[in-house]
């Protein structure tokens, strides 16, 4: 090789899938559609009893590796999407989010050729809203500090080198393994590159803060950082849950009188434009 040749490491992408028939094509599709050529794909269904499958099969040609078999839930799926995984730097995309542009792993394969040396590679998502086709910006730059305290990036925007992810998550944690393993490694020095910029869109379908994750982040900060730091997420958790019936109430009414919409766009939320995939 001389001097003038680059490099392209292999990126393995992994998405965990169960009965996700109604949005796993768009992932699919945004993964195969990306101009980067050196692209593992690896996807692991829990064994769907929707058309889930089939839908894999329409594309396995262009899938590097797809099992379907029952686990013992996400993480260990996601898991065994590790122990199959080849590439430099392994990504995971859920299979009801998709990459926001055909392009994008490729200008992060830029920013890690320009930003050499890091473990983990960080960037933006967006929150997608699937009832009005809306999204809004999130992800931001966090110091160690803020870490220590519960602060995490989306695995959505998130490139971890082979090497550290080989460790894999601790099945135990049924919700916040992906924080434990982040500063798991975190305390060993490993070394976290943020860029200003949107990887995927994140559905936040279904998704909320549970008493469970916030214990589960309690016991991770404890376990590597002492109690001292749990204060912040101590707050959080009471001012989340004891302020969640009230929420709900709020949001029903918003909901029920249709300005869910008006509502998100006053909040920042615009609309996503397909043609980008």
């Amino acid at each position: 090789m001389n001097g003038n040749e680059i490099n392209y490491p292999k990126i393995s992408i992994i998405t965990v899938a169960y009965n996700a028939a109604k949005t796993i094509e768009q992932t699919i599709l945004s993964v195969i559609n990306q101009t980067y050529s050196n692209i593992e794909y690896i996807i692991i269904d829990g064994r769907s009893t929707d058309s889930t499958v089939d839908i894999i099969k329409k594309y396995e040609n262009k899938i590097s590796y797809w099992v379907s078999e029952p686990d013992k839930g996400i993480y260990d799926a996601m898991n065994k999407g590790i122990d199959i995984a080849t590439g430099d730097y392994v990504y995971f995309l859920g299979a009801d989010d998709w990459l926001v542009d055909k392009n994008v792993i490729e200008n992060v394969f830029k920013n890690i050729y320009l930003n050499s040396g890091f473990d983990f590679y960080c960037g933006k998502v967006y929150l997608y809203d699937s009832i009005y086709n809306l999204v809004k910006e999130s992800g931001q730059f966090h110091s160690i500090e803020e870490i220590k305290k519960g602060a995490m990036y989306p695995h959505q925007g998130m490139f971890v080198k082979l090497e550290i992810i080989k460790e894999k998550f601790d099945i135990d944690y049924k919700i916040a393994a992906d924080y434990e393993l982040f500063v798991r490694n975190i305390i060993n020095g490993t070394k976290i590159h943020f860029f200003d910029k949107v990887i995927a869109c994140y559905n936040i379908a279904g998704s909320s803060a549970s008493s469970q994750l916030y214990d589960e982040y309690i016991t991770i900060i404890k376990k590597y950082f002492g109690e001292e730091y749990t204060k912040e997420i101590l707050l959080l958790k009471e001012y989340a849950l004891s302020n969640f019936s009230l929420r709900k109430v709020i949001k029903w009414i918003i909901n029920s009188l249709r300005i869910r919409k008006v509502f998100l766009i006053a909040k920042g939320w615009k609309k996503y434009d397909y043609s980008r995939i």
